[in-house]
């Protein structure tokens, strides 16, 4: 296994990756559509932006079977790029769950309306700057490929390059029912930080 840096011919098999470790996630089934078009410009945008902190796990066959990636908190606006540029497929796509009754998308619209209550478990980041902090917004390897430690050599490789960039500290989040991912960061340092509601919870790592 190879742990590189991601470039943008890598987009597709990243979104594929995406697809299936993630098919419970709106996300998912927003963008994994026409070969995962619209996941794979998600994804273009955090690489545009922060390329030292995109990387990829290549096997024998140089075929994607994980990533890991993410952003610094003071350098946002991903996310609003990919909504101006994608807004009419995107919408195109939720309107069609929502004619589905799809339950998820249904779920994320009633939020829209209600705004998120944080409530924070641990003073770590008390008066530190967002310069000194960056997100990890996924890490993730193929299910037939889990337990062999590759997840956590991708999280040290992108931790790793966020403090040669200067970052004190590293942020990650997850479902609050993801027993496995909260495992996970819990054994490799990260402290609960905050909620977000009912459903997110974030840690954080002092790197």
């Amino acid at each position: 296994m190879i742990i590189r840096q991601a470039n943008y011919d890598d987009l597709r098999d990243i979104a594929r990756v995406h697809a299936k470790c993630f098919p419970e996630y709106l996300s998912t089934r927003i963008g994994a559509g026409n070969d995962c078009y619209l996941l794979s410009r998600f994804y273009k945008e955090y690489l545009d932006d922060s390329p030292e902190l995109f990387l990829v796990l290549e096997d024998e066959q140089k075929k994607i079977v994980g990533f890991c990636m993410g952003y610094y908190m003071d350098k946002t606006g991903q996310q609003a790029r990919y909504m101006k540029n994608n807004r009419l497929k995107v919408y195109s796509r939720i309107a069609y769950l929502l004619v589905k009754r799809d339950r998820l998308a249904w779920a994320k619209m009633k939020m829209k309306f209600k705004k998120p209550e944080y409530v924070i478990l641990n003073p770590i980041l008390d008066g530190v700057p967002n310069t000194q902090i960056g997100d990890m917004l996924s890490v993730c390897v193929l299910p037939d490929l889990r337990g062999k430690g590759l997840s956590k050599q991708m999280s040290l490789q992108f931790i790793d390059n966020m403090k040669k960039a200067g970052r004190k500290y590293c942020l990650v989040s997850t479902n609050v029912n993801n027993m496995r991912a909260i495992h996970f960061y819990e054994k490799n340092g990260f402290q609960p930080w905050r909620t977000i509601g009912k459903s997110s919870i974030t840690f954080a790592k002092k790197l």
